[in-house]
């Protein structure tokens, strides 16, 4: 059997049931286009429950919108769907496709330390969230961190590191 553990990309969230089939509706977390449309197997992890492995049976994406309807194996009726939305959809780290230099998968970005631009730590990004405009790295510290040119310096993975140069304001 798989280790659940080795599911660890968050690559969408089920957002709602769709129509009486068991169809669900997904965000996807990924700018890759038609990203869950390549998905086979993925981890569910359910807000409540114990994360399962799933097959996605098919995905079609909601034209100009990062939102798919998708079918799972085994989930057949709409009572079926309504139990797994707020889950969360993860896959293993080599089925995801290479990034372009300069963008990082969210869990490249979870766990990394912050300082600031003149060596003062702020604490560790615990959440990065999607916002219209731009993704925001939530620390630990309470912090909230726009992920923008203008407020990040530097990101080092293999250092574990993200420098930022606070706005005005932004740490008080």
């Amino acid at each position: 059997m798989p280790n659940l553990d080795d599911y660890s990309v968050y690559v969408g969230r089920l957002n709602a049931a769709h129509g009486v089939r068991g169809e669900l509706k997904a965000y996807c977390y990924s700018d890759t286009p038609g990203r869950m449309q390549l998905l086979d197997t993925v981890c569910i992890r359910p807000r409540e429950g114990e994360p399962f492995l799933a097959r996605v049976m098919w995905a079609r994406q909601i034209p100009n919108k990062p939102l798919y309807i998708l079918q799972l194996e085994g989930v057949t009726d709409r009572d079926a769907a309504e139990t797994l939305v707020g889950a969360e959809i993860t896959v293993q780290p080599g089925q995801s496709p290479p990034l372009a230099d300069g963008t990082y998968y969210v869990d490249d970005i979870v766990g990394l330390q912050v300082v600031t631009d003149e060596g003062e730590p702020l604490g560790t990004v615990v959440e990065v969230l999607r916002t219209g405009a731009n993704d925001v790295y939530a620390i630990d510290s309470g912090v909230l961190v726009p992920a923008t040119a203008e407020v990040v310096v530097s990101i080092d993975i293999e250092a574990g590191k993200l420098v930022i140069k606070p706005l005005p304001g932004m740490l008080e």
